[in-house]
């Protein structure tokens, strides 16, 4: 069975996890949190947070949530992610929650914030989860 401790450990032991910069915040009892810095390096040619590190935020944040109700791991089925508007600077925050479970199918929804707490983008994904 998953812990906390051992989904923080399994996503801070990629190298991407530390090339984009994300800081784990919690992920228990089907939620979890995640911040990524901004950063030039992970900007698109508009000098924006590229569209693919949002994604990726949300993904990592909502497969955390995901495996927190106690799954080894996660298989992302099928993501939908509406983008707001751009993320320019500061800390970006992501959030997410399971909104319902089967056995071993979970709906997650994934909001990812900027420093003036405006919603940049919000997703919503069908996980597998595997024991």
């Amino acid at each position: 069975m998953t812990t906390t401790q051992s989904i923080q450990q399994l996503f801070e032991a990629t190298e991407l996890w530390h090339s984009v910069g994300f800081q784990y915040i919690h992920a228990e009892k089907g939620v979890a949190t995640l911040q990524v810095p901004f950063n030039t390096h992970i900007t698109n040619t508009g000098g924006s947070l590229h569209g693919g590190i949002i994604m990726m935020s949300l993904d990592n944040v909502m497969g955390m949530a995901a495996m927190s109700l106690g799954f080894n791991q996660v298989l992302t089925m099928q993501m939908e992610t509406r983008f707001l508007r751009q993320g320019t600077d500061g800390m970006l925050t992501a959030t997410a929650s399971v909104v319902e479970q089967t056995r071993s199918t979970l709906i997650v929804e994934g909001k990812i914030r900027n420093a003036s707490n405006e919603l940049i983008a919000m997703c919503t994904a069908t996980f597998k989860g595997l024991k």
